[in-house]
């Protein structure tokens, strides 16, 4: 059976058991959520692609205290939540100390993953004011949207990866849905008269 295709609690499981070719399979499945999730709330690809790293190197170390009975996408988003804003506030404290933020250069270079012109056309609008609305956000907010409606996780999924209760979770996505809707409902059109 190839590895790729093996169920999160096996792939788990042969991790624990130190397989280099289960973990090499484990980090090329989670990457791309890592890497989303840590360029999301960071802004910059640099550090996004510094926390990716240090993401699975954690993991990596602390692989024997997983619980394999558990789901393992909440426990590779709770490392990279916990990652990125460890990251958030020594990038605030450099800041706050003087030393300058600066710009990525590689954000203005085009993303091939961008829609088509017709695409962009009808939704790039409405996408640049959502973009902007987000950008607003606290952090911490952005990586709760972005978990339960971009990763697809559930309430519950989410609150287990940024060590929420459930509860604090979805108080937090409705306050964060209610700011966006009151940022955005007045720049866009109204349906009727």
């Amino acid at each position: 059976m190839a590895l790729e295709t093996l169920s999160e609690a096996e792939l788990a499981r042969r991790c624990r058991r130190g397989d280099p070719a289960a973990w090499r399979a484990l980090v090329r499945r989670f990457t791309p959520l890592v890497y989303r999730l840590a360029r999301r709330m960071l802004r910059r690809e640099a550090e996004a692609e510094d926390v990716s790293q240090e993401v699975f190197l954690r993991m990596h170390r602390s692989f024997g205290s997983y619980d394999p009975t558990r789901p393992l996408a909440p426990w590779v988003a709770r490392t990279t939540y916990h990652a990125a804003l460890r990251r958030l506030e020594a990038t605030s404290r450099l800041t706050l100390a003087g030393e300058p933020a600066g710009e990525d250069p590689l954000l203005a270079l085009p993303d091939p993953r961008r829609p088509s012109p017709e695409e962009a056309a009808a939704g790039g609008e409405a996408s640049a004011l959502l973009a902007r609305a987000l950008d607003g956000l606290p952090a911490q907010d952005r990586a709760l949207l972005d978990l339960r409606y971009r990763e697809g996780l559930s309430d519950a999924e989410v609150a287990e990866a940024v060590g929420m209760p459930v509860s604090t979770v979805k108080t937090r996505l409705h306050r964060a849905r209610a700011r966006l809707r009151g940022w955005l409902a007045p720049l866009l059109p109204r349906d009727g008269p």
